[in-house]
Protein backbone atom coordinates (compact mmCIF):
# COMPACT_ATOMS: atom_id res chain seq x y z
CA UNK A 1 0.00 0.00 0.00
CA UNK A 2 2.80 2.29 0.83
CA UNK A 3 4.11 1.71 -2.94
CA UNK A 4 0.57 2.69 -4.44
CA UNK A 5 0.58 5.74 -2.30
CA UNK A 6 3.37 6.89 -3.60
CA UNK A 7 2.73 6.15 -7.05
CA UNK A 8 -1.10 7.83 -6.00
CA UNK A 9 0.80 11.27 -4.53
CA UNK A 10 3.44 11.13 -6.94
CA UNK A 11 0.98 11.40 -10.20
CA UNK A 12 -0.75 14.36 -8.43
CA UNK A 13 1.70 16.16 -8.10
CA UNK A 14 2.36 15.82 -11.92
CA UNK A 15 -1.20 16.61 -12.32
CA UNK A 16 -0.67 20.19 -10.33
CA UNK A 17 3.06 20.69 -12.30
CA UNK A 18 0.71 20.51 -15.58
CA UNK A 19 -2.06 23.11 -14.19
CA UNK A 20 0.76 25.43 -12.86
CA UNK A 21 0.67 25.06 -9.27
CA UNK A 22 3.67 25.68 -7.39
CA UNK A 23 5.43 22.95 -5.01
CA UNK A 24 7.53 23.08 -2.45
CA UNK A 25 8.79 19.72 -0.40
CA UNK A 26 8.49 20.63 3.90
CA UNK A 27 11.40 17.84 4.91
CA UNK A 28 10.11 14.15 4.67
CA UNK A 29 6.49 14.32 5.54
CA UNK A 30 4.53 17.32 3.97
CA UNK A 31 4.23 18.43 0.05
CA UNK A 32 2.77 21.77 -0.34
CA UNK A 33 1.08 23.01 -3.72
CA UNK A 34 -0.24 26.83 -3.81
CA UNK A 35 -2.13 28.38 -6.82
CA UNK A 36 -3.31 31.68 -6.30
CA UNK A 37 -5.06 32.13 -2.53
CA UNK A 38 -5.36 28.29 -2.30
CA UNK A 39 -2.91 25.63 -0.93
CA UNK A 40 -2.52 21.89 -0.93
CA UNK A 41 -0.77 19.97 1.68
CA UNK A 42 -0.28 16.16 1.21
CA UNK A 43 1.18 13.57 3.59
CA UNK A 44 1.11 9.95 4.50
CA UNK A 45 -0.36 9.26 8.14
CA UNK A 46 1.26 5.99 9.29
CA UNK A 47 -0.08 4.18 12.58
CA UNK A 48 1.32 5.51 15.59
CA UNK A 49 3.48 8.59 14.33
CA UNK A 50 0.56 11.96 14.16
CA UNK A 51 1.59 14.50 11.94
CA UNK A 52 3.39 17.36 12.83
CA UNK A 53 2.58 20.86 11.66
CA UNK A 54 3.73 21.60 8.09
CA UNK A 55 7.09 23.99 7.93
CA UNK A 56 8.57 25.87 5.05
CA UNK A 57 7.71 29.36 3.30
CA UNK A 58 4.24 28.60 1.90
CA UNK A 59 2.98 27.58 5.41
CA UNK A 60 4.03 31.08 6.72
CA UNK A 61 2.92 32.81 3.70
CA UNK A 62 -0.15 34.82 4.73
CA UNK A 63 -1.40 35.13 1.19
CA UNK A 64 -2.81 31.60 1.02
CA UNK A 65 -6.49 32.08 2.19
CA UNK A 66 -7.80 28.82 2.22
CA UNK A 67 -5.78 25.24 2.79
CA UNK A 68 -7.05 22.15 2.63
CA UNK A 69 -4.96 18.61 3.38
CA UNK A 70 -4.84 15.64 1.40
CA UNK A 71 -3.64 12.87 3.91
CA UNK A 72 -3.01 9.04 2.28
CA UNK A 73 -3.05 5.97 4.60
CA UNK A 74 -1.67 2.99 3.53
CA UNK A 75 -1.93 0.98 6.64
CA UNK A 76 -6.11 1.86 7.32
CA UNK A 77 -7.93 4.55 9.35
CA UNK A 78 -9.78 4.79 12.69
CA UNK A 79 -11.80 7.20 13.68
CA UNK A 80 -9.23 8.36 16.38
CA UNK A 81 -6.73 9.23 13.41
CA UNK A 82 -8.68 12.28 12.41
CA UNK A 83 -8.27 13.76 14.78
CA UNK A 84 -4.85 15.54 14.19
CA UNK A 85 -4.12 18.66 16.10
CA UNK A 86 -1.43 19.63 13.45
CA UNK A 87 -4.55 20.17 11.06
CA UNK A 88 -6.93 22.49 13.25
CA UNK A 89 -8.44 25.40 11.48
CA UNK A 90 -7.47 23.50 7.93
CA UNK A 91 -10.34 21.47 5.76
CA UNK A 92 -8.33 17.71 5.98
CA UNK A 93 -9.67 14.66 3.42
CA UNK A 94 -8.32 11.23 4.40
CA UNK A 95 -8.43 8.66 2.11
CA UNK A 96 -7.80 5.42 3.46
CA UNK A 97 -5.81 3.32 0.64
CA UNK A 98 -7.22 -0.26 2.05
CA UNK A 99 -10.44 0.08 1.33
CA UNK A 100 -10.73 3.76 -1.38
CA UNK A 101 -12.75 5.36 1.34
CA UNK A 102 -12.42 8.87 1.60
CA UNK A 103 -13.31 10.71 4.94
CA UNK A 104 -13.49 14.55 5.45
CA UNK A 105 -11.95 16.16 9.17
CA UNK A 106 -14.02 18.44 10.07
CA UNK A 107 -17.34 17.19 8.01
CA UNK A 108 -18.08 19.48 4.60
CA UNK A 109 -19.69 18.79 1.80
CA UNK A 110 -17.51 21.08 -0.51
CA UNK A 111 -15.21 19.31 -2.46
CA UNK A 112 -13.81 21.13 -5.16
CA UNK A 113 -10.14 20.60 -4.54
CA UNK A 114 -10.98 16.69 -3.34
CA UNK A 115 -12.54 16.18 -6.77
CA UNK A 116 -10.21 18.44 -8.69
CA UNK A 117 -7.07 16.05 -7.34
CA UNK A 118 -8.89 12.90 -7.58
CA UNK A 119 -9.49 13.83 -11.66
CA UNK A 120 -5.76 13.63 -11.72
CA UNK A 121 -5.84 9.62 -10.99
CA UNK A 122 -7.41 7.24 -13.28
CA UNK A 123 -6.88 3.26 -13.30
CA UNK A 124 -4.60 1.77 -15.77
CA UNK A 125 -6.59 -1.78 -16.43
CA UNK A 126 -3.51 -3.55 -18.16
CA UNK A 127 -1.84 -3.66 -14.81
CA UNK A 128 -2.12 -6.41 -12.39
CA UNK A 129 -2.70 -4.01 -9.45
CA UNK A 130 -4.27 -0.60 -9.62
CA UNK A 131 -2.17 2.36 -10.99
CA UNK A 132 -3.31 6.14 -10.80
CA UNK A 133 -1.97 7.87 -13.91
CA UNK A 134 -2.76 11.70 -15.55
CA UNK A 135 -5.67 11.38 -17.70
CA UNK A 136 -4.50 11.28 -21.58
CA UNK A 137 -5.58 14.32 -22.95
CA UNK A 138 -4.13 17.92 -22.71
CA UNK A 139 -4.78 18.60 -18.91
CA UNK A 140 -4.82 21.98 -19.62
CA UNK A 141 -7.72 21.49 -21.82
CA UNK A 142 -9.21 19.74 -18.70
CA UNK A 143 -8.31 20.86 -15.36
CA UNK A 144 -7.51 24.31 -13.71
CA UNK A 145 -9.41 26.08 -16.72
CA UNK A 146 -10.95 28.85 -14.14
CA UNK A 147 -15.09 29.76 -14.24
CA UNK A 148 -17.11 27.20 -16.33
CA UNK A 149 -18.18 30.09 -18.99
CA UNK A 150 -20.03 27.27 -20.63
CA UNK A 151 -22.56 26.44 -18.19
CA UNK A 152 -22.67 30.20 -17.62
CA UNK A 153 -23.50 30.48 -21.33
CA UNK A 154 -25.48 27.75 -21.11
CA UNK A 155 -27.95 29.62 -18.24
CA UNK A 156 -27.80 32.84 -20.22
CA UNK A 157 -29.45 31.17 -23.08
CA UNK A 158 -32.09 29.57 -21.71
CA UNK A 159 -33.13 32.49 -19.52
CA UNK A 160 -33.21 35.11 -22.86
CA UNK A 161 -35.55 32.69 -24.58
CA UNK A 162 -37.58 32.02 -21.22
CA UNK A 163 -38.00 35.48 -21.72
CA UNK A 164 -38.70 35.91 -25.57
CA UNK A 165 -41.27 33.63 -24.84
CA UNK A 166 -42.76 35.29 -22.01
CA UNK A 167 -42.78 38.70 -23.89
CA UNK A 168 -44.49 36.59 -26.82
CA UNK A 169 -47.41 35.58 -24.84
CA UNK A 170 -46.59 33.29 -22.31
CA UNK A 171 -44.42 29.80 -21.94
CA UNK A 172 -47.17 28.01 -21.38
CA UNK A 173 -49.10 28.93 -24.64
CA UNK A 174 -49.00 26.30 -27.26
CA UNK A 175 -48.88 28.19 -30.17
CA UNK A 176 -45.95 30.28 -28.62
CA UNK A 177 -44.19 26.91 -27.77
CA UNK A 178 -44.68 25.93 -31.13
CA UNK A 179 -43.29 29.27 -32.61
CA UNK A 180 -39.91 28.99 -30.74
CA UNK A 181 -39.18 25.86 -31.77
CA UNK A 182 -40.88 22.94 -29.77
CA UNK A 183 -41.06 18.95 -30.21
CA UNK A 184 -44.17 18.94 -32.15
CA UNK A 185 -43.80 15.09 -34.05
CA UNK A 186 -46.35 16.55 -36.94
CA UNK A 187 -44.03 19.32 -37.63
CA UNK A 188 -41.14 16.67 -37.56
CA UNK A 189 -42.20 14.36 -40.06
CA UNK A 190 -42.92 17.12 -42.00
CA UNK A 191 -39.61 18.02 -42.40
CA UNK A 192 -38.67 20.27 -39.77
CA UNK A 193 -36.00 18.08 -37.70
CA UNK A 194 -34.53 21.37 -36.19
CA UNK A 195 -36.91 21.40 -33.59
CA UNK A 196 -35.31 18.06 -32.22
CA UNK A 197 -32.37 20.88 -31.05
CA UNK A 198 -34.24 23.88 -30.64
CA UNK A 199 -36.59 22.39 -28.03
CA UNK A 200 -33.94 21.89 -25.47
CA UNK A 201 -33.85 25.63 -25.10
CA UNK A 202 -37.12 26.32 -24.17
CA UNK A 203 -38.88 25.63 -21.13
CA UNK A 204 -43.41 25.29 -19.86
CA UNK A 205 -43.28 27.71 -17.03
CA UNK A 206 -41.19 29.09 -14.33
CA UNK A 207 -40.87 26.39 -12.27
CA UNK A 208 -39.66 23.90 -14.76
CA UNK A 209 -36.90 26.74 -15.93
CA UNK A 210 -35.80 27.13 -12.37
CA UNK A 211 -35.62 23.27 -12.05
CA UNK A 212 -33.67 22.68 -15.14
CA UNK A 213 -31.27 25.93 -14.67
CA UNK A 214 -30.51 24.67 -10.87
CA UNK A 215 -29.69 21.32 -12.41
CA UNK A 216 -27.52 22.71 -15.10
CA UNK A 217 -25.74 25.63 -12.12
CA UNK A 218 -25.51 21.90 -9.92
CA UNK A 219 -24.18 19.65 -12.24
CA UNK A 220 -22.82 21.69 -15.34
CA UNK A 221 -19.72 23.27 -13.10
CA UNK A 222 -18.93 20.17 -12.35
CA UNK A 223 -19.43 18.36 -15.45
CA UNK A 224 -17.20 21.61 -17.42
CA UNK A 225 -14.32 20.96 -15.05
CA UNK A 226 -14.01 17.09 -14.97
CA UNK A 227 -14.94 16.38 -18.50
CA UNK A 228 -13.44 19.35 -20.25
CA UNK A 229 -15.23 22.16 -22.61
CA UNK A 230 -15.39 20.18 -25.83
CA UNK A 231 -16.46 16.96 -23.80
CA UNK A 232 -19.01 18.82 -22.06
CA UNK A 233 -20.50 20.77 -24.60
CA UNK A 234 -21.05 17.47 -26.88
CA UNK A 235 -22.42 15.27 -23.97
CA UNK A 236 -25.20 18.23 -23.29
CA UNK A 237 -26.45 18.77 -27.10
CA UNK A 238 -25.79 15.07 -27.99
CA UNK A 239 -28.03 14.39 -24.93
CA UNK A 240 -30.26 16.84 -25.44
CA UNK A 241 -30.78 15.95 -29.08
CA UNK A 242 -31.44 12.20 -28.72
CA UNK A 243 -33.40 12.63 -25.51
CA UNK A 244 -35.60 14.96 -27.91
CA UNK A 245 -35.52 12.13 -30.44
CA UNK A 246 -36.15 9.31 -27.62
CA UNK A 247 -39.77 11.43 -26.98
CA UNK A 248 -40.39 12.01 -30.85
CA UNK A 249 -40.67 8.11 -30.99
CA UNK A 250 -42.35 7.31 -27.67
CA UNK A 251 -45.05 9.93 -26.97
CA UNK A 252 -46.90 12.34 -29.54
CA UNK A 253 -46.63 15.51 -26.79
CA UNK A 254 -45.82 18.48 -27.34
CA UNK A 255 -42.54 19.15 -25.43
CA UNK A 256 -39.49 21.23 -24.68
CA UNK A 257 -36.71 21.52 -21.89
CA UNK A 258 -33.30 20.66 -20.93
CA UNK A 259 -33.97 18.01 -18.73
CA UNK A 260 -32.82 15.23 -21.61
CA UNK A 261 -28.94 17.33 -21.66
CA UNK A 262 -29.06 17.59 -17.90
CA UNK A 263 -29.80 13.68 -17.61
CA UNK A 264 -27.15 13.72 -20.31
CA UNK A 265 -24.47 15.05 -17.86
CA UNK A 266 -25.96 13.44 -14.92
CA UNK A 267 -25.20 10.12 -17.07
CA UNK A 268 -21.77 10.92 -18.14
CA UNK A 269 -20.72 11.85 -14.36
CA UNK A 270 -21.76 8.46 -13.07
CA UNK A 271 -19.35 6.76 -15.93
CA UNK A 272 -17.42 9.06 -15.18
CA UNK A 273 -16.82 8.53 -11.64
CA UNK A 274 -17.30 4.87 -12.31
CA UNK A 275 -14.33 4.70 -14.10
CA UNK A 276 -12.18 6.24 -11.38
CA UNK A 277 -12.30 4.32 -8.06
CA UNK A 278 -11.12 6.94 -5.68
CA UNK A 279 -13.93 9.49 -7.07
CA UNK A 280 -16.31 6.58 -6.79
CA UNK A 281 -15.79 4.87 -3.81
CA UNK A 282 -15.73 8.41 -2.25
CA UNK A 283 -19.58 8.23 -2.70
CA UNK A 284 -19.33 11.47 -5.73
CA UNK A 285 -21.18 8.60 -7.78
CA UNK A 286 -23.14 6.53 -5.92
CA UNK A 287 -24.92 9.78 -4.80
CA UNK A 288 -25.01 10.78 -8.61
CA UNK A 289 -26.99 6.62 -9.58
CA UNK A 290 -29.00 7.69 -6.41
CA UNK A 291 -29.97 11.08 -7.91
CA UNK A 292 -31.01 9.84 -11.49
CA UNK A 293 -33.02 6.47 -9.99
CA UNK A 294 -35.26 8.77 -7.78
CA UNK A 295 -35.62 11.16 -10.70
CA UNK A 296 -36.42 8.36 -13.41
CA UNK A 297 -39.34 7.03 -10.98
CA UNK A 298 -40.67 10.55 -10.54
CA UNK A 299 -40.78 10.67 -14.37
CA UNK A 300 -42.92 7.33 -14.41
CA UNK A 301 -45.41 8.37 -11.72
CA UNK A 302 -46.06 12.11 -12.37
CA UNK A 303 -48.27 13.25 -15.20
CA UNK A 304 -46.85 15.82 -17.51
CA UNK A 305 -42.95 14.89 -17.37
CA UNK A 306 -41.38 13.69 -20.96
CA UNK A 307 -39.49 10.59 -18.80
CA UNK A 308 -38.59 9.32 -22.38
CA UNK A 309 -36.32 12.53 -22.93
CA UNK A 310 -34.83 12.31 -19.44
CA UNK A 311 -34.14 8.00 -20.62
CA UNK A 312 -32.56 9.24 -23.96
CA UNK A 313 -30.75 11.87 -22.44
CA UNK A 314 -28.84 9.22 -19.46
CA UNK A 315 -28.36 6.69 -22.00
CA UNK A 316 -26.82 9.15 -24.54
CA UNK A 317 -24.73 10.36 -22.28
CA UNK A 318 -23.08 7.27 -20.22
CA UNK A 319 -22.69 5.88 -23.88
CA UNK A 320 -20.93 8.89 -25.33
CA UNK A 321 -18.57 8.96 -22.00
CA UNK A 322 -18.22 5.29 -21.44
CA UNK A 323 -16.42 5.24 -25.25
CA UNK A 324 -14.10 8.28 -24.45
CA UNK A 325 -12.72 6.51 -21.77
CA UNK A 326 -11.87 3.49 -23.89
CA UNK A 327 -9.28 5.16 -25.96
Amino acid sequence: MVKEGLVILERIIQGLHEDLWAIEKDGNQWIMARKGENGLLFSFLRKGAPLEGPQGSFAADASIKHWEAIILCPEGLSSQDLKQPALKSIQAWFIDLQTGSIFAAPATAKREHLNRVLSYLEVNSSSSAPVYETSESTPSARRGQGPPYLTYTLIAINLIVFGLMTLAGGSTRTGVLIFFGAKVNALIIQGEYWRLFTSMFLHIGFLHLAFNLYALWALGAIAEELLGRIRYITVYILSGILGSVASFFFTDAISAGASGAIFGILGALVVYSRRKPFLWKSGFGKSLAVVVLINLGLGFFQTGIDVYAHLGGLVTGMLFTWLISMK
